[in-house]
Protein backbone atom coordinates (compact mmCIF):
# COMPACT_ATOMS: atom_id res chain seq x y z
CA UNK A 1 0.00 0.00 0.00
CA UNK A 2 1.34 3.40 -0.90
CA UNK A 3 0.51 6.52 1.06
CA UNK A 4 0.74 9.71 -0.91
CA UNK A 5 -0.22 13.17 0.26
CA UNK A 6 -1.25 15.99 -2.01
CA UNK A 7 1.05 18.95 -2.21
CA UNK A 8 -0.39 21.36 0.30
CA UNK A 9 -0.35 25.06 -0.63
CA UNK A 10 2.42 26.89 1.17
CA UNK A 11 1.35 28.85 4.21
CA UNK A 12 1.77 32.56 4.20
CA UNK A 13 4.05 32.63 7.25
CA UNK A 14 6.89 30.14 6.99
CA UNK A 15 9.01 28.86 9.82
CA UNK A 16 11.91 31.03 8.66
CA UNK A 17 9.73 34.13 8.65
CA UNK A 18 8.50 33.36 12.16
CA UNK A 19 12.09 32.93 13.33
CA UNK A 20 13.01 36.24 11.71
CA UNK A 21 10.02 37.90 13.36
CA UNK A 22 11.05 36.62 16.76
CA UNK A 23 14.66 37.73 16.29
CA UNK A 24 13.50 41.13 15.03
CA UNK A 25 11.31 41.54 18.11
CA UNK A 26 14.31 41.10 20.34
CA UNK A 27 16.52 43.24 18.12
CA UNK A 28 14.19 46.20 17.81
CA UNK A 29 11.98 45.89 20.90
CA UNK A 30 13.76 46.32 24.16
CA UNK A 31 10.81 44.80 25.99
CA UNK A 32 11.06 41.45 24.06
CA UNK A 33 8.08 39.82 22.33
CA UNK A 34 4.75 41.63 21.94
CA UNK A 35 1.36 39.90 22.29
CA UNK A 36 -0.93 39.36 19.28
CA UNK A 37 -4.58 40.24 19.78
CA UNK A 38 -7.50 38.27 18.31
CA UNK A 39 -8.02 40.61 15.39
CA UNK A 40 -4.32 40.38 14.54
CA UNK A 41 -4.46 36.57 14.71
CA UNK A 42 -7.43 36.53 12.35
CA UNK A 43 -5.40 38.39 9.76
CA UNK A 44 -2.91 35.49 9.64
CA UNK A 45 -3.90 32.60 7.35
CA UNK A 46 -2.42 29.15 6.94
CA UNK A 47 -3.24 25.55 6.16
CA UNK A 48 -2.63 22.43 8.21
CA UNK A 49 -2.47 18.75 7.29
CA UNK A 50 -4.87 17.66 10.04
CA UNK A 51 -8.44 18.98 9.90
CA UNK A 52 -11.24 18.53 12.44
CA UNK A 53 -14.90 19.47 12.62
CA UNK A 54 -18.07 19.10 14.65
CA UNK A 55 -21.40 18.81 12.83
CA UNK A 56 -24.87 18.80 14.34
CA UNK A 57 -27.39 16.22 13.24
CA UNK A 58 -29.95 18.96 12.70
CA UNK A 59 -27.86 21.82 11.28
CA UNK A 60 -27.68 20.84 7.60
CA UNK A 61 -30.32 20.67 4.87
CA UNK A 62 -33.22 18.28 5.42
CA UNK A 63 -32.24 16.41 8.59
CA UNK A 64 -34.22 13.35 9.60
CA UNK A 65 -35.00 11.11 12.57
CA UNK A 66 -31.75 9.20 12.02
CA UNK A 67 -29.51 12.29 12.13
CA UNK A 68 -31.02 14.61 14.75
CA UNK A 69 -30.21 12.50 17.86
CA UNK A 70 -26.47 12.76 17.15
CA UNK A 71 -23.52 15.13 17.12
CA UNK A 72 -20.76 14.17 14.72
CA UNK A 73 -17.04 14.66 15.41
CA UNK A 74 -14.69 14.42 12.44
CA UNK A 75 -10.89 14.34 12.13
CA UNK A 76 -9.02 13.75 8.90
CA UNK A 77 -6.19 14.55 6.52
CA UNK A 78 -6.21 17.43 4.07
CA UNK A 79 -4.43 15.26 1.53
CA UNK A 80 -4.70 12.26 -0.77
CA UNK A 81 -4.31 8.58 0.07
CA UNK A 82 -3.45 6.12 -2.70
CA UNK A 83 -3.65 2.39 -2.11
CA UNK A 84 -3.50 -0.85 -4.04
CA UNK A 85 -4.42 -3.95 -2.10
CA UNK A 86 -5.66 -7.51 -2.32
CA UNK A 87 -7.73 -9.35 0.28
CA UNK A 88 -8.38 -13.06 -0.23
CA UNK A 89 -11.36 -13.08 2.15
CA UNK A 90 -13.08 -9.96 3.52
CA UNK A 91 -15.73 -10.56 6.18
CA UNK A 92 -17.21 -7.85 8.39
CA UNK A 93 -20.08 -8.07 10.87
CA UNK A 94 -20.59 -11.84 10.98
CA UNK A 95 -23.34 -13.17 13.24
CA UNK A 96 -25.03 -10.87 15.74
CA UNK A 97 -28.37 -9.13 15.53
CA UNK A 98 -28.38 -9.03 11.72
CA UNK A 99 -28.67 -12.81 11.63
CA UNK A 100 -32.16 -12.31 13.03
CA UNK A 101 -33.01 -9.22 11.00
CA UNK A 102 -32.01 -10.80 7.68
CA UNK A 103 -33.40 -14.25 8.51
CA UNK A 104 -30.18 -16.15 7.85
CA UNK A 105 -26.69 -16.50 9.29
CA UNK A 106 -23.92 -14.66 7.53
CA UNK A 107 -21.89 -11.46 7.39
CA UNK A 108 -22.83 -7.86 6.68
CA UNK A 109 -20.06 -7.71 4.09
CA UNK A 110 -18.57 -10.92 2.67
CA UNK A 111 -16.35 -10.80 -0.43
CA UNK A 112 -13.93 -13.38 -1.83
CA UNK A 113 -10.75 -12.25 -3.56
CA UNK A 114 -11.21 -8.50 -3.33
CA UNK A 115 -8.84 -6.08 -5.06
CA UNK A 116 -8.82 -2.30 -4.74
CA UNK A 117 -7.06 -0.73 -7.73
CA UNK A 118 -7.30 2.06 -10.25
CA UNK A 119 -9.68 2.33 -13.17
CA UNK A 120 -9.46 2.84 -16.92
CA UNK A 121 -12.61 4.74 -17.80
CA UNK A 122 -15.49 2.48 -16.74
CA UNK A 123 -13.26 -0.60 -16.63
CA UNK A 124 -10.70 -1.86 -14.12
CA UNK A 125 -7.22 -0.40 -14.41
CA UNK A 126 -3.79 -2.02 -14.69
CA UNK A 127 -2.19 -4.19 -11.98
CA UNK A 128 -0.66 -1.98 -9.31
CA UNK A 129 -2.74 1.06 -10.26
CA UNK A 130 -3.93 3.14 -7.27
CA UNK A 131 -7.36 3.41 -5.72
CA UNK A 132 -7.44 7.05 -4.61
CA UNK A 133 -9.12 8.51 -1.53
CA UNK A 134 -9.23 12.30 -1.36
CA UNK A 135 -9.20 13.78 2.16
CA UNK A 136 -9.65 10.55 4.20
CA UNK A 137 -11.13 10.93 7.67
CA UNK A 138 -12.71 9.20 10.64
CA UNK A 139 -15.97 10.35 12.20
CA UNK A 140 -17.78 9.54 15.46
CA UNK A 141 -21.55 9.71 15.95
CA UNK A 142 -22.15 10.75 19.56
CA UNK A 143 -25.50 10.39 21.26
CA UNK A 144 -26.58 12.46 24.29
CA UNK A 145 -23.64 14.77 23.71
CA UNK A 146 -24.71 17.22 26.43
CA UNK A 147 -24.94 14.60 29.18
CA UNK A 148 -21.79 13.59 31.05
CA UNK A 149 -23.43 10.37 32.23
CA UNK A 150 -25.37 9.30 29.11
CA UNK A 151 -22.90 10.45 26.43
CA UNK A 152 -21.87 7.56 24.18
CA UNK A 153 -20.46 6.73 20.76
CA UNK A 154 -23.17 5.07 18.68
CA UNK A 155 -21.30 4.77 15.38
CA UNK A 156 -17.91 5.14 13.72
CA UNK A 157 -17.41 6.08 10.09
CA UNK A 158 -14.20 5.79 8.02
CA UNK A 159 -14.45 7.60 4.72
CA UNK A 160 -13.20 10.16 2.25
CA UNK A 161 -14.45 13.27 0.52
CA UNK A 162 -14.26 11.29 -2.73
CA UNK A 163 -13.04 7.96 -4.05
CA UNK A 164 -11.73 7.13 -7.52
CA UNK A 165 -10.82 3.64 -8.69
CA UNK A 166 -12.26 0.17 -9.10
CA UNK A 167 -13.13 -2.97 -7.17
CA UNK A 168 -12.40 -6.37 -8.67
CA UNK A 169 -13.93 -9.35 -6.89
CA UNK A 170 -13.98 -13.13 -7.05
CA UNK A 171 -12.90 -15.82 -9.46
CA UNK A 172 -14.32 -17.23 -12.70
CA UNK A 173 -14.57 -20.98 -13.42
CA UNK A 174 -14.65 -22.28 -16.99
CA UNK A 175 -14.53 -26.10 -16.62
CA UNK A 176 -17.75 -28.10 -16.79
CA UNK A 177 -18.76 -29.52 -13.39
CA UNK A 178 -15.86 -27.74 -11.71
CA UNK A 179 -16.46 -27.49 -7.97
CA UNK A 180 -16.81 -23.87 -6.91
CA UNK A 181 -14.42 -23.64 -3.96
CA UNK A 182 -15.98 -20.46 -2.56
CA UNK A 183 -19.66 -21.42 -2.87
CA UNK A 184 -20.64 -24.16 -0.45
CA UNK A 185 -24.43 -23.75 -0.43
CA UNK A 186 -26.20 -22.42 -3.54
CA UNK A 187 -24.71 -23.19 -6.99
CA UNK A 188 -21.67 -25.26 -6.07
CA UNK A 189 -20.73 -26.50 -9.56
CA UNK A 190 -20.08 -24.72 -12.84
CA UNK A 191 -21.94 -25.19 -16.11
CA UNK A 192 -20.07 -22.99 -18.63
CA UNK A 193 -22.75 -23.51 -21.31
CA UNK A 194 -25.56 -22.16 -19.10
CA UNK A 195 -26.98 -18.73 -19.94
CA UNK A 196 -29.34 -18.44 -16.96
CA UNK A 197 -29.87 -20.20 -13.65
CA UNK A 198 -27.73 -21.80 -10.96
CA UNK A 199 -25.32 -23.24 -13.51
CA UNK A 200 -24.24 -19.68 -14.28
CA UNK A 201 -23.74 -18.75 -10.62
CA UNK A 202 -21.66 -21.90 -10.08
CA UNK A 203 -19.05 -20.49 -12.47
CA UNK A 204 -18.57 -17.34 -10.37
CA UNK A 205 -17.45 -16.31 -6.91
CA UNK A 206 -16.93 -12.89 -5.37
CA UNK A 207 -19.56 -10.76 -3.61
CA UNK A 208 -21.45 -13.09 -1.28
CA UNK A 209 -23.25 -10.34 0.62
CA UNK A 210 -23.04 -6.58 1.00
CA UNK A 211 -24.77 -4.13 3.32
CA UNK A 212 -24.98 -0.53 2.27
CA UNK A 213 -26.26 2.06 -0.13
CA UNK A 214 -25.15 1.94 -3.77
CA UNK A 215 -26.29 4.70 -6.10
CA UNK A 216 -25.76 2.64 -9.24
CA UNK A 217 -25.64 3.37 -12.93
CA UNK A 218 -26.06 0.23 -15.04
CA UNK A 219 -25.92 -0.65 -18.71
CA UNK A 220 -26.25 -4.00 -20.42
CA UNK A 221 -26.07 -5.32 -23.98
CA UNK A 222 -26.88 -8.90 -24.98
CA UNK A 223 -26.83 -10.60 -28.38
CA UNK A 224 -29.82 -12.88 -27.86
CA UNK A 225 -30.92 -16.07 -29.57
CA UNK A 226 -34.12 -17.88 -28.62
CA UNK A 227 -36.41 -20.52 -30.07
CA UNK A 228 -40.16 -20.03 -29.96
CA UNK A 229 -42.15 -23.25 -29.50
CA UNK A 230 -39.00 -25.14 -30.64
CA UNK A 231 -39.84 -24.05 -34.20
CA UNK A 232 -39.02 -20.41 -34.83
CA UNK A 233 -35.59 -18.95 -34.10
CA UNK A 234 -35.29 -15.31 -33.12
CA UNK A 235 -32.01 -13.41 -32.98
CA UNK A 236 -31.63 -9.81 -31.82
CA UNK A 237 -29.46 -7.39 -29.89
CA UNK A 238 -31.05 -5.97 -26.74
CA UNK A 239 -29.69 -3.20 -24.56
CA UNK A 240 -30.58 -0.91 -21.69
CA UNK A 241 -28.79 2.07 -20.18
CA UNK A 242 -25.93 4.22 -21.47
CA UNK A 243 -23.72 2.00 -23.64
CA UNK A 244 -20.72 2.34 -25.92
CA UNK A 245 -20.77 -1.17 -27.42
CA UNK A 246 -21.39 0.22 -30.90
CA UNK A 247 -23.87 -2.18 -32.51
CA UNK A 248 -26.87 -1.70 -30.24
CA UNK A 249 -29.60 0.94 -30.28
CA UNK A 250 -28.80 2.53 -26.91
CA UNK A 251 -27.19 5.95 -26.79
CA UNK A 252 -24.53 7.47 -24.58
CA UNK A 253 -26.33 10.53 -23.19
CA UNK A 254 -27.78 11.38 -19.80
CA UNK A 255 -31.27 10.68 -21.14
CA UNK A 256 -30.16 7.13 -22.03
CA UNK A 257 -28.68 6.37 -18.61
CA UNK A 258 -30.24 3.84 -16.24
CA UNK A 259 -29.91 4.66 -12.53
CA UNK A 260 -30.88 2.34 -9.70
CA UNK A 261 -30.60 3.20 -6.00
CA UNK A 262 -29.90 0.03 -4.01
CA UNK A 263 -29.95 -0.13 -0.20
CA UNK A 264 -30.23 -2.96 2.28
CA UNK A 265 -28.56 -5.28 4.77
CA UNK A 266 -26.82 -8.45 3.61
CA UNK A 267 -27.96 -8.10 0.02
CA UNK A 268 -27.08 -11.11 -2.15
CA UNK A 269 -28.76 -10.33 -5.47
CA UNK A 270 -29.07 -7.46 -7.92
CA UNK A 271 -32.56 -6.92 -9.26
CA UNK A 272 -33.75 -4.87 -12.22
CA UNK A 273 -37.52 -4.62 -12.52
CA UNK A 274 -39.34 -3.99 -15.81
CA UNK A 275 -36.18 -3.06 -17.71
CA UNK A 276 -37.00 -1.55 -21.08
CA UNK A 277 -34.72 -3.12 -23.70
CA UNK A 278 -34.20 -1.57 -27.09
CA UNK A 279 -33.70 -4.15 -29.83
CA UNK A 280 -32.17 -4.11 -33.29
CA UNK A 281 -30.61 -6.57 -35.78
CA UNK A 282 -33.68 -8.78 -35.36
CA UNK A 283 -33.82 -11.98 -37.41
CA UNK A 284 -36.89 -14.18 -37.69
CA UNK A 285 -37.35 -17.39 -39.72
CA UNK A 286 -33.70 -17.32 -40.70
CA UNK A 287 -33.47 -13.77 -42.00
CA UNK A 288 -34.01 -10.09 -41.37
CA UNK A 289 -36.86 -7.88 -42.47
CA UNK A 290 -37.29 -7.76 -46.24
CA UNK A 291 -39.62 -8.32 -49.19
CA UNK A 292 -39.28 -12.09 -48.91
CA UNK A 293 -39.62 -12.16 -45.13
CA UNK A 294 -42.62 -10.01 -44.15
CA UNK A 295 -43.02 -11.92 -40.88
CA UNK A 296 -39.60 -10.65 -39.80
CA UNK A 297 -40.80 -7.10 -40.52
CA UNK A 298 -43.87 -7.68 -38.40
CA UNK A 299 -41.77 -9.12 -35.58
CA UNK A 300 -39.36 -6.20 -35.81
CA UNK A 301 -42.19 -3.68 -35.49
CA UNK A 302 -43.78 -5.48 -32.54
CA UNK A 303 -40.50 -6.15 -30.72
CA UNK A 304 -38.80 -2.80 -31.27
CA UNK A 305 -38.88 -2.44 -27.47
CA UNK A 306 -39.25 -5.41 -25.13
CA UNK A 307 -39.34 -5.76 -21.35
CA UNK A 308 -37.45 -8.01 -18.98
CA UNK A 309 -36.87 -8.29 -15.24
CA UNK A 310 -33.43 -9.42 -14.18
CA UNK A 311 -32.47 -11.04 -10.91
CA UNK A 312 -28.83 -12.02 -10.61
CA UNK A 313 -26.61 -13.26 -7.83
CA UNK A 314 -24.00 -10.67 -6.86
CA UNK A 315 -21.29 -13.27 -7.45
CA UNK A 316 -21.84 -12.67 -11.17
CA UNK A 317 -20.74 -9.03 -10.70
CA UNK A 318 -16.94 -8.97 -10.74
CA UNK A 319 -16.31 -5.25 -11.09
CA UNK A 320 -17.51 -1.89 -9.80
CA UNK A 321 -15.97 1.47 -10.67
CA UNK A 322 -16.02 4.71 -8.74
CA UNK A 323 -15.56 7.94 -10.71
CA UNK A 324 -14.71 10.63 -8.16
CA UNK A 325 -17.55 9.25 -6.04
CA UNK A 326 -18.32 11.79 -3.33
CA UNK A 327 -19.07 10.86 0.30
CA UNK A 328 -17.57 7.36 0.09
CA UNK A 329 -17.41 5.62 3.47
CA UNK A 330 -17.49 2.41 5.48
CA UNK A 331 -19.18 2.55 8.89
CA UNK A 332 -20.42 0.42 11.74
CA UNK A 333 -23.15 1.44 14.18
CA UNK A 334 -25.36 -0.07 16.83
CA UNK A 335 -28.50 1.63 15.48
CA UNK A 336 -29.52 3.32 12.20
CA UNK A 337 -27.62 6.60 11.69
CA UNK A 338 -27.77 9.19 8.90
CA UNK A 339 -24.23 10.59 8.80
CA UNK A 340 -23.58 14.08 7.40
CA UNK A 341 -22.14 14.21 3.91
CA UNK A 342 -18.50 15.30 3.80
CA UNK A 343 -19.20 18.50 1.86
CA UNK A 344 -22.22 19.40 4.04
CA UNK A 345 -24.03 20.05 0.76
CA UNK A 346 -26.84 18.14 -0.87
CA UNK A 347 -25.91 15.87 -3.82
CA UNK A 348 -27.77 18.19 -6.16
CA UNK A 349 -25.78 21.20 -4.95
CA UNK A 350 -22.47 19.36 -5.18
CA UNK A 351 -22.82 17.78 -8.62
CA UNK A 352 -20.66 19.29 -11.38
CA UNK A 353 -22.34 20.31 -14.65
CA UNK A 354 -23.00 17.39 -16.97
CA UNK A 355 -22.64 14.74 -14.26
CA UNK A 356 -24.13 11.30 -14.96
CA UNK A 357 -26.09 10.93 -11.75
CA UNK A 358 -29.71 10.30 -10.84
CA UNK A 359 -29.70 13.57 -8.88
CA UNK A 360 -29.11 15.41 -12.18
CA UNK A 361 -32.30 14.02 -13.71
CA UNK A 362 -36.03 14.46 -13.30
CA UNK A 363 -36.05 11.12 -11.44
CA UNK A 364 -34.08 12.53 -8.51
CA UNK A 365 -34.90 10.75 -5.24
CA UNK A 366 -35.40 12.48 -1.84
CA UNK A 367 -31.77 11.78 -0.84
CA UNK A 368 -30.67 14.24 -3.54
CA UNK A 369 -32.00 17.16 -1.47
CA UNK A 370 -30.51 16.16 1.89
CA UNK A 371 -27.06 16.97 3.27
CA UNK A 372 -27.19 13.70 5.22
CA UNK A 373 -26.41 10.32 3.70
CA UNK A 374 -28.94 7.53 3.34
CA UNK A 375 -29.37 6.09 6.87
CA UNK A 376 -26.89 3.33 7.61
CA UNK A 377 -28.49 0.25 9.14
CA UNK A 378 -27.27 -1.50 12.28
CA UNK A 379 -23.94 -3.25 11.72
CA UNK A 380 -21.42 -2.63 8.96
CA UNK A 381 -22.42 -0.40 6.05
CA UNK A 382 -20.82 0.68 2.76
CA UNK A 383 -21.92 4.03 1.33
CA UNK A 384 -21.14 4.64 -2.35
CA UNK A 385 -23.57 7.18 -3.87
CA UNK A 386 -22.17 6.76 -7.39
CA UNK A 387 -21.16 3.29 -8.56
CA UNK A 388 -20.76 2.35 -12.22
CA UNK A 389 -21.42 -1.05 -13.79
CA UNK A 390 -21.40 -0.09 -17.44
CA UNK A 391 -21.07 -1.85 -20.80
CA UNK A 392 -21.82 -5.31 -19.49
CA UNK A 393 -21.86 -7.30 -22.73
CA UNK A 394 -22.72 -10.92 -23.46
CA UNK A 395 -22.33 -11.69 -27.19
CA UNK A 396 -23.68 -15.25 -26.84
CA UNK A 397 -26.89 -15.13 -24.81
CA UNK A 398 -28.73 -18.26 -25.97
CA UNK A 399 -32.00 -18.24 -24.03
CA UNK A 400 -33.02 -21.65 -25.34
CA UNK A 401 -36.59 -22.72 -26.05
CA UNK A 402 -39.31 -20.33 -24.89
CA UNK A 403 -43.08 -20.73 -24.81
CA UNK A 404 -45.67 -18.44 -26.32
CA UNK A 405 -46.50 -17.09 -22.85
CA UNK A 406 -42.89 -15.98 -22.39
CA UNK A 407 -42.87 -14.34 -25.79
CA UNK A 408 -46.00 -12.40 -24.85
CA UNK A 409 -44.40 -11.41 -21.52
CA UNK A 410 -41.69 -9.60 -23.46
CA UNK A 411 -44.21 -7.14 -24.86
CA UNK A 412 -45.12 -5.39 -21.59
CA UNK A 413 -43.89 -4.65 -18.10
CA UNK A 414 -42.69 -6.32 -15.91
CA UNK A 415 -41.53 -8.46 -18.81
CA UNK A 416 -39.82 -11.83 -19.03
CA UNK A 417 -38.05 -12.83 -15.81
CA UNK A 418 -34.41 -13.84 -16.32
CA UNK A 419 -32.93 -15.53 -13.25
CA UNK A 420 -29.15 -15.22 -12.90
CA UNK A 421 -28.31 -14.33 -16.52
CA UNK A 422 -24.70 -14.70 -17.63
CA UNK A 423 -23.11 -11.24 -17.87
CA UNK A 424 -19.84 -12.64 -19.22
CA UNK A 425 -17.85 -10.66 -16.65
CA UNK A 426 -14.53 -11.77 -15.18
CA UNK A 427 -12.28 -10.34 -12.45
CA UNK A 428 -9.01 -8.60 -13.31
CA UNK A 429 -5.73 -9.77 -11.87
CA UNK A 430 -3.99 -7.22 -9.68
CA UNK A 431 -0.62 -8.93 -9.82
CA UNK A 432 2.43 -9.38 -12.00
CA UNK A 433 3.96 -12.56 -13.37
CA UNK A 434 2.52 -16.01 -12.67
CA UNK A 435 0.97 -15.15 -9.29
CA UNK A 436 -2.79 -15.63 -9.53
CA UNK A 437 -3.70 -13.66 -6.42
CA UNK A 438 -1.27 -11.51 -4.50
Amino acid sequence: MENKTKKIPSVKISAALILFWFSSSYAFNAGGMSPLYDDQMRAVTGQGLIVSDKISGSALSNPNAYSTPFEFYRIGLDGELQLNLNVSKLQLGCGGINDHLSGHAGCDIDIDYLSLMGRNGTDIGDPGSPFTLDRPYIEFAVKNDNSTTLREIAGIKIGAQSADGAISAGRRYYTNNAVNQENTAFATTCNPSAVTGSGVVGCHSGINSVSGFLGSELSLTMDIEARLLSIFTIRATGCTGRTSIGHDDCGNNLSDALFVDIAGTRMQTLGLQAAELKTNNLEFLGGSCGFFNPLACAAEAVMDTVFASLNTDLRNVHKLTFEDTSDFFLSFQREPIAYPRYSKLTPTEELPPGAFDICATSNATPRCSSSYAVPANTGWWLNAPSVKLLDVYNPNADLGNRGIDEAIALLGAPGLLLEHPEFDLAPKQNCYGSTMFC
